[in-house]
This record gives C-alpha cells, sequence and structure tokens, in this order.
C-alpha cells in the first residue's frame, strides 16, 4: 500500500485533536503515520496527545518548549519528520474526509507526472464536532498542467484547500518548505512552487473538512485582509520574477492578479467604511488604487467612493433599505441570500473539463475524467 506521512500542527486545538487523528487513522487502502507537534499549547494539547501516542503506535508525539510558530511546526514536520511516499498537512481543527488518500494516493500512482494532488472541503463550524454529510464512494478527477494552475492562481487566487493538499514526500524535499515571510499566504506560494515542478491532480470529491471561526468578529478584521491581500500579492510576485519567463502568459496572468487583488482592496475599503473605520477604509482604497490604478474605472471603485461622499450618518440609514435589495436581486438571479448560507459549503477548485481537451475513464467503482489543460 502507499504510504502517507500526515503532520499535524496543534497550537491551543486540544479539544479538536482527538478527532483530527482519528480521521487520518481511519483511512483505508493506505499506510498511514501520524505525527503531533505541539508547539507549546497552554492547554490539554499535550495530555491528549500522549494519550492518542499510548493507543496507537503509528502515532508519534512532539512538543516544543518555546513557542516556535506555525511555519518553522510545519517545515519541522514536512522536511525533517516525513519519510513516506506522500504527505499531508493536517491542521488539529480540520478533518479528512473518508476514502480521501486512498483517493489522492490512485491519481498520484498512476499519473507520475503529478507531484500535487488537492480536492473540495466542505466546511464546518467550530462547534461542529463531526462531518455534516456521508460523501459518496466514487470520485472523478482532472489532470492540470503547470500553466493551467498558475493562470488560476493569479487570475483567481488560491485553487487549493489545504487540508486537501497530499504532496510527494521526495518533491517537498526538494522544494523545501514554507516562507517564513508569508506566514498568511505561504501555503498558496508553495502550491504555485509544486505547480511549476510537476501537473496537478485535482479530485472533484470531498477530501477534507475544513473548520472556520468566527475571526470576523475581530476588530482588526479588515486590517488582517488587507495585510493577506499584500502577501498574496508578494507570493504571486516571487513567482513571477522566478518562473515567469517561461510561461508566455505570465504578464497577462500578473495584470489579472493585480486587477483582482485592487478590487478585494476596494471591498476590504467598503467593509472598513462600514464599521466606522476611517483610517482603513483609506488605507485600503490607496493601496487598490496605487496596485492598479485602471480601478479607478471600475464599478467597484466608484461605488466604494459614493459611500464615502454621502458620509457615514447618512450610509446609516440607507443600509436596511440597500441590504434588502441585495437580497432580493440574489434571488432573483437563483443565488442562496446570505442569511440563508449554511456552513456546509464546499471550497475548493474544480476545473471545467468542456473548456479543455481529454478523455473519461471508468475503471471499477470510480469514474474519472483526465484532462490535460
Amino acid at each position: 500500500m502507499p504510504t502517507v506521512d500526515i503532520v499535524i500542527p496543534c497550537y491551543n486545538y486540544a479539544r479538536f485533536l482527538k478527532q483530527s487523528v482519528s480521521s487520518a487513522l481511519s483511512q483505508e487502502n493506505v499506510d498511514v503515520r501520524v505525527l503531533i507537534i505541539d508547539d507549546c499549547s497552554s492547554d490539554d494539547s499535550e495530555e491528549t496527545g500522549l494519550l492518542l501516542e499510548a493507543k496507537d503506535n503509528r502515532v508519534t508525539f512532539r512538543r516544543h518548549q518555546k513557542n516556535q510558530g506555525h511555519i518553522a511546526t510545519y517545515n519541522e514536520g514536512l522536511l525533517e519528520w516525513a519519510t513516506a511516499d506522500y504527505s499531508l498537512l493536517l491542521s488539529a481543527d480540520d478533518l479528512l474526509a473518508p476514502g480521501a488518500l486512498s483517493r489522492a494516493t490512485q491519481v498520484m500512482e498512476r499519473h507520475r507526472e503529478v507531484g500535487m494532488t488537492c480536492g473540495m472541503g466542505r466546511n464546518i463550524w467550530e462547534d461542529e464536532t463531526c462531518p455534516l454529510t456521508t460523501e459518496p464512494p466514487s470520485f472523478e478527477y482532472q489532470i492540470v498542467s503547470s500553466s493551467s494552475f498558475l493562470q488560476r492562481c493569479f487570475s483567481m487566487g488560491n485553487a487549493v484547500c489545504t487540508p486537501t493538499a497530499v504532496v510527494r514526500t521526495e518533491l517537498q524535499h526538494r522544494l523545501g518548505g514554507y516562507r517564513a515571510d508569508l506566514p498568511h499566504s505561504g501555503d498558496m506560494e508553495m502550491w504555485m512552487r509544486f505547480a511549476v515542478h510537476a501537473q496537478v491532480g485535482v479530485l472533484r470529491s470531498v477530501q477534507a473538512y475544513y473548520r472556520k471561526h468566527s475571526s470576523n468578529m475581530s476588530a482588526h478584521y479588515v486590517s488582517q485582509l488587507l495585510g493577506d491581500q499584500r502577501e498574496v500579492l508578494q507570493a504571486c510576485e516571487q513567482i513571477f520574477a522566478q518562473w515567469g519567463s517561461h510561461y508566455p502568459d505570465s504578464f497577462q496572468w500578473r495584470e489579472l492578479m493585480l486587477k483582482r487583488i485592487s478590487v478585494d482592496c476596494c471591498w476590504l475599503a467598503s467593509c472598513a467604511f462600514e464599521k466606522g473605520d476611517t483610517e482603513g477604509y483609506q488605507t485600503c482604497i490607496n493601496f487598490a488604487e496605487q496596485l492598479y490604478p485602471g480601478i479607478r474605472w471600475s464599478r467597484m471603485w466608484w461605488k466604494t467612493r459614493a459611500k464615502r461622499f454621502i458620509g457615514q450618518r447618512f450610509w446609516r440609514l440607507v443600509l436596511p433599505k440597500w441590504k434588502q435589495c441585495r437580497e432580493f436581486r440574489k434571488a432573483l438571479s437563483g443565488r442562496l441570500p446570505v442569511s440563508q448560507a449554511t456552513s456546509d459549503q464546499l471550497t475548493g477548485w474544480w476545473p471545467d473539463p468542456i473548456v479543455a481537451s481529454g478523455h473519461h475513464k471508468t475503471a471499477g467503482l470510480a469514474s474519472h475524467i483526465t484532462t490535460s489543460t
């Protein structure tokens, strides 16, 4: 059976750790090892980790005497400990879906040119203790070229739900670990680095359950997201500077990336305005204009500027009616209103097989779409 090493970094997630480890150990048709790295937690992570290690010889537990941060912890597990055919980084608050590793390794065993697979993640909230649905046993996948994957990341952002990413350990060691200067977008930069050196397998099935937390209630929500956008820009610029010359369309990708981040920053400026954060509003709108001057001709920019022009006092008066109109437009278009949305939603990327040329294969219970785009 294929061997898979799973690194589970843990910082104050003792309440989730047992279920996360269980989801890894219950994977079928693969030989699994689990390394729990407790980054000097202040909760019961050490006691929980030692208990899990004692119950199953496939589990190893380590504890840092001083907090080293998530990047150093990731790299410790992936570069210093992992030796199996394949590796996976799984946060202590996330879960693997049943059969996830079997599906991922099947793709990579059949396609030696694939250096990484990823799939769909299903969102769960922080207080949920089990997956909301049982996933079907069959699956589809596509083999995506380096250029197609990079184009997707530049033009639309991160294409990978992190707990679904299974990589070849040997390639991970050659490429190195996560970058310390990208604490919030290091995963996206890592996936693009993999794509430069190998093709990517994308599974349509749910591969993991990704836990969402109520961080958006933070008073620093806008500034945190703006920092994330700056890091995404830095990650894309690094990939462009190092490997852009290998891709004829890379300049167009970069232009799309600058426009996309600029639009996102206008949205952040709008959020800051609604929260009464005048300084955050101006910082976001200035960054958007500096990054992509053409944003001044976009509808998003004008809407954001209009809010500031009419002022917060008047905006608070019209906001309830504006929200009602927005929900009504969504209802007419068939989209689910925000008020009715649930956490049971998918995240990830499924490339359109119609756009790409490819062929369909059926093998046993599994149905596969193998496509090079």
